[in-house]
């Protein structure tokens, strides 16, 4: 409509319509470009925050995950120092056979935590890195997961001690002490105190497994600095992606 009647005021000559007429058409283009800018800026913003909370849920995730394997870890250190200590102190296998049981069986294993970033990869597959307003959160992301992936390397590593541990300790329990199963304060109960001293005395006759320990317990101070530093650095990173969020508590899954 502006057009026309531009049109017909430009046949007319009347330079006075066509200027109001001209003016009105430019800042209904202006108005128009802004609030497509104004939406785009919107839905930008709203998808940012749908990817923060989807992050901040994964780094909880991730948290707790560190968290228990840590714990599991100070475990196993606990009863590598406990079955290193029986060796020249066999009076601890007669006032806790359960424990020397549980020691041998649980000694070895490992636990790699599970830290994911499927939000993230999600995001830079789709080439949207710039979608969020703070350029030091999006390089603080890529910094973190960068470095669980170069150290997840360390995983194959904790695996080859695992099954070296098992093949070591091969034949040191009876059938019926592997069929024992710990309780939920994850302790193994039994008074067969003349059985877990013949296991004990098998494990002695097996210098490659009991040289092994101590070797195993270093794998595990490894699994435990790693796992303090990866701590750290999710709880500081999730603690970043709440504030770009404006609050301090994410509802978890």
């Amino acid at each position: 409509m502006i057009l026309r009647r531009l049109s017909q005021s430009l046949k007319d000559q009347n330079w006075t319509a066509i200027v109001i007429e001209f003016v009105l058409l430019v800042v209904g283009v202006f108005l128009g470009i802004q609030v497509a800018n104004w939406n785009e800026e919107r839905r930008d913003h709203n998808r940012e925050r749908a990817y923060l909370i989807r992050i901040a849920v994964e780094l909880d995730e991730s948290v707790s995950s560190i968290q228990r394997s840590n714990a599991l870890t100070e475990e196993r250190m606990a009863l590598n120092r406990f079955l290193i200590d029986t060796v020249s102190k066999p009076e601890l296998v007669r006032a806790d056979p359960g424990r020397f049981i549980y020691a041998i069986t649980r000694g070895g294993y490992t636990f790699a935590p599970n830290v994911h970033g499927y939000t993230f990869e999600e995001i830079k597959s789709s080439g949207n890195l710039g979608i969020f307003s703070d350029p030091q959160l999006s390089l603080g992301l890529m910094a973190f997961y960068a470095e669980v992936q170069q150290k997840a390397q360390w995983n194959h590593l904790r695996s080859l001690s695992q099954f070296e541990y098992i093949a070591r300790s091969a034949g040191i329990l009876s059938a019926g002490q592997l069929a024992l199963a710990p309780d939920a304060s994850r302790t193994i109960r039994t008074d067969d105190v003349d059985g877990s001293m013949a296991s004990y005395q098998r494990m002695l006759a097996r210098p490659e497994f009991v040289e092994w320990v101590p070797v195993t317990l270093d794998y595990r101070k490894t699994d435990l600095d790693y796992g303090k530093q990866i701590l750290k650095a999710a709880e500081d990173l999730r603690d970043r992606v709440r504030t770009a969020l404006g609050t301090q508590g994410v509802a978890k899954k």
